[in-house]
């Protein structure tokens, strides 16, 4: 197991090394772009201020403070973002422009109006309706089709005749 984290340890670092002189590489690519002049102080690149301050060289006026002389202006930044903005403005116009013939979004109108709520008035009374006309229906004979001859008995009167007759296909009681 020691080996395992040791060769674990081992490929971190070397990925922290690649990172590092991936970030110096962007870093020198980018002062190159901005046409600033690097230096090589102990192998290491870095801007020309940050060795002054290194080397413990600083402003006359404030001898304890030093910036960062790559900084970028804050008129650089407001202008970048302004351009940006400006960009997705006309990319909007760009696109409507492009695709004329394109169909608009789906009509969301309701074309069938519902119906208003029904509101219970008097929750007991309809209760005792929907029980009285169940109960009724349960307990009194009916034609289902007169037609065909179905009439809907009784629940009582339908048991009993159950237990006379029987379920056509079950096993009777053996006595």
């Amino acid at each position: 197991m020691p080996d395992a984290s040791r060769s674990r340890d081992s490929t971190r670092r070397a990925r922290w090394r690649v990172a590092a002189l991936a970030g110096i590489a962007f870093f020198a690519g980018w002062q190159a772009l901005n046409g600033r002049k690097l230096a090589r102080p102990s192998g290491r690149l870095m801007p020309e201020g940050a060795v002054a301050v290194a080397a413990g060289e600083h402003d006359s006026e404030s001898p304890h403070t030093a910036f960062e002389p790559t900084d970028w202006n804050l008129g650089t930044v407001a202008w970048v973002y302004v351009g940006v903005l400006v960009l997705l403005v006309i990319t909007c116009f760009v696109v409507i422009a492009g695709y004329p013939t394109s169909l608009p979004d789906v009509s969301r109108d309701l074309r069938i109006n519902p119906p208003g709520p029904r509101l219970q008035t008097d929750p007991e009374r309809d209760l005792r309706q929907l029980r009285t006309d169940e109960e009724k229906k349960l307990n009194t004979y009916y034609w289902v089709d007169k037609q065909k001859g179905v009439v809907h008995l009784p629940i009582d009167e339908a048991m009993k005749k159950l237990v006379e007759t029987g379920i056509p296909g079950f096993p009777k009681e053996q006595k």
